[in-house]
């Protein structure tokens, strides 16, 4: 009888510390998870802030834009000038506008799988407008650099120095066409994923942090 009592209480005693181990596991990985997730909130922060910047910018193009284009009306070259500052304003401000949007709808509480999801179609949508809003530059700041000449001198550069500016685009489609064809080498290279050197850091370590969570709860 004895020994039957020895064995029963040995089991509740077992059944109480593996219970015990499973409460000290899961608070473990409640811990990790937490510290990782905060890691990746700080990182996005910045994301977050960075377009709230870019908003602004496009904010600015956008006013100066439609100042250029009232301005210069009867102009069609200084008025395609200005309307091309006004279309990269609304461009910067929508790239920026779906960026935030996808950070502040991410959960944290959700499963790990979710969170990476909504951070893969971030990287995605950050990689599509980085390369959309670099690119024109290799024309933008021409139409800014002749529509500044023009309100701050009175000149027009498209009478006064055309050379420079046939010069200049005849550039700037050059580097358009090589640094196209590099990022289509690059993708090609990454079996059509981006390598990440177009990636901010935040969003890089996200899934690096989001990866080790993963493995962590594996059981």
């Amino acid at each position: 009888m004895e020994t039957m009592m020895e064995l029963d209480e040995m089991k509740s005693a077992w059944q109480m510390l593996d219970r015990h181990m499973q409460q000290q596991s899961a608070l473990n990985l409640h811990r990790f998870r937490e510290e990782k997730l905060d890691k990746v909130r700080k990182g996005l922060r910045r994301v977050y802030w960075g377009h709230i910047a870019q908003i602004l910018f496009g904010d600015a193009l956008i006013y100066f834009g439609i100042m250029a284009a009232i301005h210069n009306r009867d102009v069609p070259h200084l008025l395609a000038c200005s309307l091309f500052m006004l279309a990269y304003g609304l461009l910067t401000v929508i790239f920026g506008g779906v960026t935030i949007g996808k950070v502040s709808n991410i959960d944290y509480t959700a499963p790990v799988l979710d969170i990476s999801k909504r951070i893969a179609s971030l990287r995605r949508t950050y990689v599509i407008g980085n390369r959309f809003l670099g690119l024109p530059w290799w024309f933008l700041w021409i139409a800014i650099f002749v529509l500044e000449v023009n309100a701050n001198l009175g000149a027009d550069l498209f009478v006064t120095a055309p050379a420079f500016i046939w010069s200049s685009a005849a550039i700037g489609a050059i580097g358009f066409a090589v640094t196209v064809g590099y990022l289509r080498w690059r993708d090609a290279r990454s079996t059509g994923k981006p390598d990440g050197s177009d990636i901010p850091r935040g969003l890089r370590d996200a899934k690096s942090l989001l990866d080790e969570i993963a493995r962590f709860e594996q059981p």
